[in-house]
């Protein structure tokens, strides 16, 4: 008996050296992968589902629901009803299989290189190309989960990119240590640590170099950076949701947009505003900035408020802006202000109006 139980004690010794430590630097790395995703999760949706169901009024919650679900609802169901849609599109649910799937892929790898690691530690000698190109993608994918939870600004497609990442991280590695033998796991990690258009764009100028061909042609500018206050980032995220014309994002859905980009609803419904403004007046919208006509929300403001106003003084001083206005624009005063009016009074100028 007492043999046996020694015999036991040093089986179970053997097991815990062969897997305990592989297994606790797997935990340990996949939990520093998922935590970003549960904070957001638990933490940053609450954020974003509040800011939305909060910026909107239940008239507007009503006239978003007529503008861009052609539902009607009276004004006390338009809440209930609009929460409902939005869980629906982007409740937590969403990020379920998402986050199933780059765990079980994050898993599977960190058991892969804590192994390697372990065997690296023991004895002294140099990381595979195989394990280098997990640690290369597992470092670019935990990093840009942080980055994103940092910047409120994770999707479930981020989550499923790496996903992706992580999945393609070992062939993507082998395929490219081939190019040097000499430097073969430097590349592989190298690799891992870009995103995956930059791949994208390397694959295919060595595919070219080695090919002698000469595809692709360069990429036209998203028209949104045309507006006041997009930069390229944000022209990018705005891209990412399949706008990159002034029009589409004149007629978008804003709510959808918001949720899309992770962009704040505010800023959404400025550069929507602008967009519906610019559809009529393309570069002559740069004039009337400084007259304080930023777009068609402010539009609508001066028609109703100004330029309709029962006040004398008020009613001159606005057609005094108008006159300045179609002077620096080079349009008549009758002319610009009919196209104030098709601007202003669009459907989805007057969700706007209602979101303010």
């Amino acid at each position: 008996m007492v043999s046996w139980l020694f015999s036991f004690g040093a089986q179970m010794l053997q097991v815990t050296h062969d897997y305990g430590w592989p297994f606790l630097i797997d935990l340990i790395l996949t939990f520093i992968l998922a935590y970003p995703l549960i904070d957001h999760v638990t933490y940053g949706w609450a954020r974003k589902a509040m800011e939305i169901g909060t910026s909107l009024t239940a008239p507007a919650k009503r006239t978003y629901l007529a503008t861009y679900q052609q539902k009607t609802v009276t004004i006390e169901n338009a809440t209930t009803d609009f929460d409902l849609l939005y869980r629906a599109w982007y409740g937590r649910h969403r990020y379920i299989v998402p986050i199933i799937s780059v765990l079980v892929v994050a898993v599977l790898e960190n058991w892969v290189l804590a192994n390697a690691l372990l065997k690296l530690v023991a004895s002294n000698g140099k990381l595979d190309s195989v394990p280098a190109a997990i640690a290369g993608a597992y470092t670019f994918v935990t990093w840009d989960f942080f980055a994103r939870v940092q910047r409120r600004n994770l999707l479930t497609g981020d989550i499923l990119r790496g996903a992706l990442r992580l999945a393609i991280a070992i062939p993507l590695g082998l395929a490219l240590s081939t190019l040097s033998d000499s430097v073969a796991p430097f590349l592989a990690f190298a690799v891992g640590v870009f995103p995956l258009d930059t791949i994208s764009t390397i694959l295919r100028q060595l595919a070219n170099k080695k090919l002698n061909l000469e595809l692709g042609a360069a990429e036209a500018r998203s028209q949104v950076g045309k507006l006041s206050d997009v930069d390229s980032s944000i022209a990018d995220r705005i891209e990412d949701a399949d706008i990159t014309t002034i029009a589409q994002l004149a007629w978008c859905d804003p709510i959808q947009l918001t949720m899309r980009t992770n962009l704040p609803f505010a800023f959404v419904t400025d550069i929507v505003s602008q967009a519906l403004a610019w559809v009529y007046l393309e570069t002559k919208l740069d004039m009337l900035r400084p007259f304080g006509l930023r777009g068609a929300f402010e539009i609508r403001v001066f028609l109703d408020e100004d330029l309709s106003s029962a006040d004398a003084s008020k009613k001159a001083r606005a057609e005094a802006v108008l006159a300045a206005a179609a002077a620096v624009v080079s349009m008549s005063v009758d002319s610009l202000r009919y196209t104030f009016e098709e601007i202003a009074y669009d459907p989805s100028t007057k969700f706007l109006s209602e979101a303010a």
